[in-house]
């Protein structure tokens, strides 16, 4: 059996992807909720892949109302809308690959949708990972995950009239009321013929496979020891799963009765999918080098004169659909502006191809800036020659470094940026270790004994704090010892002097706005970069400042990315129309002596 490269599909209002390959069963994947699905996207890709590989036509697709798809999560009849995309990708699997058979695999809550589609998909195949036997348990879990986190001061409670807020997703209370009613333990009839459950040793799948067992259906159980490693973040969700494995090999087995094997798999999608919005137009495309990046064009039905393009960078390293969606809400904002947008991955992120020589999941990345130039040039070959670079966390840092490389770039956005300069790449758990607070915040504590208790003999989190604030002030002299050398004799910044770069910017005409949540810890790398709240900036021209109260670190709270937005249109209305003739070859390059900011043009690569 063979099978193809993967392709962005549309059907239904439902944005997906199709893996193909040659065999006659194909599998539709039903995706967690929330949280949980952007955590797992990677992983969830890489599975796919893998069926693929054994034979198996696969389907993966965002539900109506989230990820790419048409709607919003506070639309009526979410539960039926869900259950309506199963329907809808089973049936265009079986369109587009011509399969005879098809299995459905979910994973935590898309194992309960998948349990309660399945019959009327005509699944000849169901497995359940880690599933939820009920809406109850379901929602049980969700309350008190919501409850758990932590929330700024000024945010509304989690739970309330309104829904439940978690990881920036907002679950309606009559989504909430219609998922009480699903439940697994209740069903007349087995769900599919052949069901496989894979479930974490806490779990409550046992007697769902006893009730499965007594309807008539064929079931196997085994654990799945990688749950919590898979659940926890984006890059341990990077890494091979074990409990994926086990479900490929066992979707992989022979085929039914009087069902032959299958040549290579066959098509009938377009070659350039649209989504049309009210007012836009969507379509993914494929870009940079070998085609390997992937994002979403958003282009307004009626576009505003002369306006420039808004490039979505990830943050940190969760796919291009942002946290708690945000970049799709804010591509389809602008749209309604006039505005068009690329929300894209980085390689090694979302849906773009993994990097030659450095694992998945990586931020921080040096060659990103290259991958952004590549959104740059797919925004310029769509008609949009200038654009403003949007970027939240690690997307902040690269969207800064584009900047700096390209004068296409005539507008900058930074939200809680942790980080000014680019590398060799570091985990999202690595980048969040070795965050600092301002100074300030830790003074209060040093005359207290036990701190320095802790600080002195083995206290990992108070030493890395001491450590951090000694390296930050250590910094701080030897960029000044650069200031003071590159004034005597016009040269001589130092590598990482993110002050002059900003000053380039300014001279260059470029409009800054630089974000911050209130108390948010990336506030420390901004005091080591200019002072205690960032004072050096304040006083730059074309740069502006914000600080957003009730925030935190995502903007996963819904007002704060309404807020937010609001400003992002300010920014934009500041820029107006007039200085959309920066194109590539215009305007001054990177300032000297910022290393690691400079990149050449000529090969898009980076000092060390």
């Amino acid at each position: 059996m063979t099978s193809g490269p993967s392709m962005p599909v549309l059907f239904d209002g439902c944005f997906g992807w199709l893996h193909p390959a040659g065999g006659r069963r194909g599998v539709v994947l039903c995706a967690p909720y929330g949280g949980e699905a952007l955590a797992t996207h990677r992983a969830w890709r890489r599975f796919a892949e893998s069926l693929a590989a054994a034979g198996l036509p696969v389907l993966r697709f965002d539900y109506p109302g989230t990820g790419d798809s048409v709607g919003e999560e506070g639309d009526p009849a979410r539960l039926d809308a869900w259950l309506g995309g199963i329907r809808a990708a089973a049936a265009h699997l079986r369109a587009i690959a011509g399969v005879e058979e098809v299995a459905l695999v979910g994973l935590r809550l898309g194992g309960l949708l998948a349990a309660a589609a399945a019959r009327e998909v005509g699944a000849d195949a169901l497995v359940l990972l880690s599933p939820f036997p009920s809406g109850r348990a379901f929602l049980q879990e969700l309350r008190a995950v919501a409850l758990l986190a932590e929330r700024p001061a000024d945010a509304p409670p989690a739970v309330g009239p309104e829904g439940i807020d978690s990881a920036g997703f907002r679950l309606t209370p009559e989504t909430a009321e219609s998922l009480r009613a699903l439940d697994l333990a209740r069903v007349a009839e087995a769900p599919a013929r052949r069901v496989l459950i894979l479930d974490r040793p806490e779990g409550r799948a046992a007697a769902l496979a006893e009730r499965f067992r007594a309807l008539g259906a064929n079931v196997e159980e085994a654990p799945f020891p990688d749950h919590a490693r898979l659940m926890s973040s984006v890059q341990h969700a990077a890494l091979d799963c074990s409990a994926f494995v086990r479900a490929a090999a066992w979707l992989a087995q022979e085929l039914a009765p009087g069902v032959a094997p299958a040549g290579p798999g066959r098509t009938m999608e377009a070659p350039s999918p649209r989504l049309r919005l009210p007012g836009a137009v969507e379509r993914p495309l494929r870009f940079g080098p070998g085609a390997g990046l992937f994002g979403i064009l958003c282009e307004p039905v009626a576009a505003a004169a002369e306006r420039p393009a808004v490039l979505l960078l990830n943050s940190g390293a969760t796919p291009h659909s942002g946290t708690g969606r945000m970049s799709v809400r804010l591509a389809r904002r602008l749209a309604a502006r006039g505005i068009a947008s690329l929300r894209l991955d980085l390689g090694g992120l979302g849906d773009s191809a993994s990097k030659p020589g450095r694992r998945d999941g990586l931020i921080y990345c040096r060659d990103m800036v290259e991958d952004a130039q590549a959104g740059l040039d797919a925004l310029e070959a769509a008609g949009h020659a200038a654009a403003v670079a949007v970027g939240l966390c690690a997307g902040a840092a690269v969207a800064l470094h584009v900047a700096l490389a390209d004068p296409r770039t005539i507008g900058l956005v930074l939200v809680n940026p942790g980080r000014f300069v680019l590398g060799d790449g570091v985990t999202q758990e690595e980048a969040i270790g070795s965050a600092v607070k301002p100074a300030a915040a830790y003074l209060p504590r040093l005359t207290e004994p036990a701190v320095w208790r802790a600080i002195l003999p083995q206290g990992r989190r108070a030493s890395r704090v001491a450590r951090g604030l000694s390296e930050r002030a250590a910094r701080r002299l030897r960029i000044g010892a650069g200031r003071l050398r590159a004034g005597l004799t016009g040269r001589g910044y130092a590598r990482d002097d993110v002050l002059h770069a900003f000053q380039a910017l300014t001279d260059r005409g470029v409009r800054t706005l630089m974000v911050h949540s209130a108390g948010d810890v990336t506030l420390g790398e901004l005091e080591a970069q200019a002072g205690a709240d960032g004072g050096r900036l304040r006083r730059m021209g074309g740069l502006w400042m914000e600080r957003l109260a009730g925030a935190d670190h995502s903007l996963m709270e819904r007002a704060a990315r309404e807020r937010f937005a609001g400003l992002l249109d300010d920014l934009l209305d500041r820029i107006g129309t007039g200085a959309t003739g920066a194109v590539r070859g215009k305007g001054p390059g990177p300032p000297e002596g910022t290393g690691a900011l400079r990149v050449n043009h000529a090969t898009g690569n980076s000092p060390a």
